[in-house]
């Protein structure tokens, strides 16, 4: 009986979820399409954003003076001291919950998306660099990314169903 139980619940858990993830979502229906299936509509406009997201670069690159080479081959290019070659760059990423979002929520960020004209986000979730949950007011991580990521979304998905996810960008 007990693994009924166990069954019964991680299914109605599943459910609740989503079924555990999918490839991508839209959240504004496409063209021609009259019943949308797993939409959402834009979060700006249907409810007031009492959460705030920050994405700081930890490390800014600073653009020094360029410097000219007389250089023929490889063995005669001149390295500045202190030049570093990073391939990466590390971003402070904070959400700040207003108390009066007391619920738990999930958070999703995401470095393959599309920003449609329209405010609405298509997210392929596989492409997640954080999937967590929140259930404190304040969260704070550093994420690190390769220098060819053009950008990452935030989502923050809400466990009352009612309420509509936060979806914010930033391109770098």
């Amino acid at each position: 009986m007990n693994k009924l139980n166990s069954f019964v619940l991680l299914s109605a858990l599943l459910a609740g979820c989503g079924g555990g993830g999918s490839e991508s979502m839209t959240t504004a229906p496409a063209a021609g399409d009259s019943a949308p299936v797993n939409t959402v509509p834009d979060p700006i406009q249907s409810q007031p954003a009492i959460t705030e997201f920050s994405l700081e670069e930890s490390k800014p690159n600073e653009t020094g003076a360029v410097v000219e080479s007389t250089a023929q081959n490889s063995r005669e290019i001149a390295v500045p001291d202190g030049f570093a070659l990073s391939s990466q760059r590390s971003f402070n990423l904070r959400v700040t919950r207003s108390e009066e979002d007391d619920q738990p929520a999930y958070l999703s960020l995401c470095t393959d998306y599309q920003h449609h004209n329209d405010g609405s986000y298509r997210i392929n979730y596989n492409s997640c660099l954080l999937r967590t949950s929140l259930s404190d007011y304040n969260y704070e991580t550093v994420i690190t990314v390769t220098n060819d990521t053009p950008g990452l979304v935030a989502a923050l998905w809400f466990m009352d169903q009612s309420k509509e996810p936060l979806i914010t960008d930033w391109r770098f």
